[in-house]
């Protein structure tokens, strides 16, 4: 019994497509994998980007109230935060500062208390936005 090499025409080349097809989809794999990472990796910035915009308008909030002794509820602070915070796209910030107690007894004198809420939005008017939200109480 002799093995005739004539029958064995094709099989090369269906063994070819099967790997150029295993190699598609592993490539195709891959892509898909790389686009969720580029994905969840910029919602994590956006997202850094709201919470240092937010913590901006906080600080800035609590100096007024603190350092320059302005009274409760005054002007919010809007607008773009310093630094590279920029790269957020459109964003937006507000903070509004409530004296919830005046003048109560405590070491040294009487204190005033203010509850102080900062909200930094990244991405603002897009599907893809991001809020962060941060308050903080305080005596003065």
């Amino acid at each position: 019994m002799c093995h005739d090499p004539g029958n064995q025409n094709g099989v090369g080349t269906v063994a070819a497509v099967f790997v150029i097809v295993i190699l598609a989809m592993l490539g195709t794999a891959l892509i898909a994998l790389t686009t969720t990472e580029q994905r969840a990796t910029s919602r994590e910035m956006a997202s850094a980007h709201a919470f240092y915009a937010a913590e901006t308008a906080l600080q800035w909030g609590v100096y007024q109230v603190v350092q320059q002794s302005n009274t409760a509820g005054g002007s919010p602070f809007n607008g773009t935060p310093p630094g590279g915070l920029s790269a957020c796209g459109n964003q937006t910030q507000a903070s509004a500062a409530t004296r919830f107690a005046n003048n109560i007894p405590a070491v040294g004198g009487a204190v005033d208390l203010f509850r102080f809420e900062a909200v930094g939005v990244c991405n603002a008017g897009t599907p893809v936005a991001t809020r962060r939200r941060l308050e903080v109480r305080f005596r003065q």
